[in-house]
């Protein structure tokens, strides 16, 4: 994994959710770059070579003895699933809002820096694409109302209290270390039967990809060279139809013929097409430098040892 040399002088991070997928990578990015890391999670967390607090951030005051005006915190800690914050509304605003609000309350008293990763999903499908930072938001889902509201309390907490904090808003997150989503779910599927593949929908959802590596990469340069109280879209700005990254998806495992049936229904809560316009965050520095298809690559290999 490439670590950011040029004035890369984040000295402690305290990362919440830190045993999620997104986490667990972010973590050990920090340790290899020569952070000092605490990693916060209510479960245990496995192979972290850092500081481990077991906690509900949700808890008033959890934080506060971990994080000082030196800390920057990244908060992942959420109830990252639109399926169940369908069927469960209230576990959702309970693990994702209500723990939000405590780390904001912490950070306000120790005058940390706050990284705030948020979800495509909070925009309206009726957006022209590729979306802005300034597309219009209305949430289909609690997941992303949740994730809405999430933002606007960082903007309300930036503004009324001058506090360092920035918008990660990410769109489609892959590679190793995942354990649900499409991706993996299309390339178990193919494992398990290589003659028909169904995918949901209609095949003609539309996503933006973006490798688990150029995420946290991403993450930590909106930390080192964003501007606070500043929204920025973190993802790859290419727009793939679903159908074509499932044939894609088959034919590196050797597959190219496989029959795919789209089954023409999805989950409640589903957003049908997004990709991201990156100009704001390709002007701090950002770009990707893992390709779609170098990263399904190494996503299959690693899958395939599972």
């Amino acid at each position: 994994m490439n670590i950011i040399t040029d004035h890369f002088n984040i000295a402690k991070a305290v990362v919440t959710g830190a045993g999620g997928f997104i986490g667990k990578a972010l973590v050990k990015y920090l340790v290899e770059s020569g952070t000092h890391v605490i990693a916060v999670d209510r479960l245990a967390i496995e192979d972290q070579d850092c500081e481990y607090v077991a906690a509900d951030i949700s808890t008033k005051g959890v934080l506060d003895k971990l994080i000082d005006d030196n800390t920057v915190v990244f908060h992942l800690a959420a109830r990252a699933n639109v399926a169940e914050s369908v069927s469960d509304p209230r576990g959702d605003f309970e693990s994702t809002l209500c723990g939000h609000f405590e780390v904001l309350e912490s950070i306000r008293k120790a005058g940390s820096q706050l990284i705030f990763p948020s979800t495509a999903s909070i925009f309206d499908s009726s957006n022209t694409l590729p979306l802005s930072e300034k597309a219009y938001v209305k949430p289909t889902s609690p997941y992303a109302a949740a994730k809405a509201a999430g933002e606007a309390y960082c903007a309300a907490y930036h503004r009324s209290y001058g506090l360092d904090i920035k918008i990660a808003r990410m769109f489609s997150v892959y590679g190793i270390g995942m354990n649900r989503f499409a991706i993996h779910d299309l390339i178990k599927k193919i494992q398990q039967n290589s003659h028909e593949l169904s995918i949901l929908g209609d095949g003609n959802q539309i996503r933006d990809y973006l490798n688990i590596k150029d995420t946290v990469r991403g993450l930590v340069m909106i930390a080192l060279k964003g501007e606070a109280g500043e929204d920025y879209n973190l993802a790859s700005g290419v727009a793939v139809k679903m159908i074509d990254l499932a044939r894609h998806i088959a034919t590196l495992m050797g597959f190219p013929d496989i029959k795919i049936i789209p089954t023409g229904k999805s989950f409640p809560g589903d957003v049908p097409k997004w990709y991201a316009d990156t100009s704001k965050i390709n002007r701090i520095g950002f770009t990707p430098q893992i390709s779609l298809t170098d990263g399904l690559i190494n996503t299959i290999s690693w899958l395939s040892q599972g």
